[in-house]
């Protein structure tokens, strides 16, 4: 374990949607954040609610974002599109040995942070993207399911949101990430597919059913190779109804969702793995609306990294804290078969 971090959380990004959840969450428990974005009036008006410090300042201008990042012990980056701000900020943290955490789900931010494993070891840091629903929930029933199986050769990780709603900001990443192609782990190499993949059906159990899936990329294909070492893992998704922007685009999208459609909103992810031996085991994790748990989840990982229970280099959640990790924060995990 690396040493306790030095400094306050900052929060980049925390105007947002879910930087505003995360920000009220970490007050909540005690953390003092600073909070911080490009934006100024709009910093300094959720720092003056909150009774926080507040920074603002740019990731493109390299002198500005370590002089913003200056003394804080954790970052947690929540300004997407993270393909645009991450590696910088990695950057940033790397130099000036801050642990980085980040709630992204892009496969790409993921592989960058993996590939900087040894410079955050070098400087005795932890990178963690992916502290939010995605990828906690799904990292740890990857580890969890895979523990069931003797000798694991194949994962299939499915996600499934019932009355979900997207906020703004995670549309916009998702807009980002159309037309990059769908990526799969093979033989533990990331590798572009080139042809139209079939839609699958999975059964999610009692009281969900089977449900229409496709196939996507997402940042297990990184975090579940860490945690597990299986050598070949897809990532799938429940279709839904087709979401339809409003005239005005995606900025007359609202900004998140309501407080009535958090509270019906239910997610779970079901992992699916399969052994050298035809062994196969099933396990699915439940939790509440994916906004919540990634600020309930974002904070714990943040509380932790500054009391210095943390590994050193990249790290999935699963891969630094174990399966129990997901259900410490509220989810619930059942073994199907």
């Amino acid at each position: 374990m690396s040493q306790p971090g030095r400094g306050k959380l900052l929060i980049y990004g925390a105007t947002g949607y879910t930087g505003r959840m995360l920000a009220a969450r970490a007050v909540a428990k005690g953390l003092d954040p600073i909070v911080a974005g490009r934006d100024s009036v709009k910093v300094e008006a959720l720092a003056q609610r909150l009774g926080l410090e507040s920074r603002c300042f740019a990731v493109d201008d390299a002198a500005a974002l370590r002089a913003g990042l200056s003394g804080a012990g954790c970052v947690l980056n929540v300004a997407g599109p993270f393909s645009e701000t991450a590696a910088r900020v990695i950057a940033a943290c790397i130099a000036l040995r801050t642990h980085y955490l980040d709630t992204t789900g892009e496969v790409d931010v993921f592989a960058h942070a993996a590939a900087r494993d040894a410079d955050a070891r070098a400087a005795g840091i932890m990178l963690m993207p992916g502290v939010g629903w995605d990828v906690v929930p799904s990292d740890c029933i990857a580890l969890h399911t895979a523990l069931r199986v003797q000798r694991p050769r194949r994962l299939r990780i499915v996600l499934c949101h019932l009355n979900g709603q997207p906020s703004r900001g995670t549309l916009r990443t998702g807009l980002a990430m159309q037309g990059k192609g769908v990526c799969v782990r093979r033989g533990g190499q990331l590798l572009q597919l080139t042809e139209e993949q079939p839609v699958r059906e999975f059964d999610f159990g009692a009281g969900i059913g089977k449900r229409r899936c496709a196939i996507l990329s997402m940042g297990d294909l990184v975090t579940a190779w860490k945690s597990t070492a299986i050598p070949d893992i897809e990532v799938h998704m429940a279709t839904g109804p087709r979401l339809t922007l409003p005239d005005g685009g995606i900025d007359a999208f609202p900004e998140g969702p309501t407080p009535a459609q958090l509270a019906a909103w239910r997610a779970f992810v079901l992992a699916e793995v399969a052994g050298d031996d035809g062994e196969v085991a099933r396990s699915l994790i439940e939790t509440g609306s994916g906004y919540e748990y990634t600020a309930h989840a974002g904070i714990e990982i943040a509380r932790r990294a500054l009391a210095g229970d943390c590994k050193p280099g990249f790290q999935s959640p699963a891969s630094a804290y174990g399966a129990a990790l997901a259900t410490g924060i509220g989810a619930v995990i059942r073994d199907l078969d």
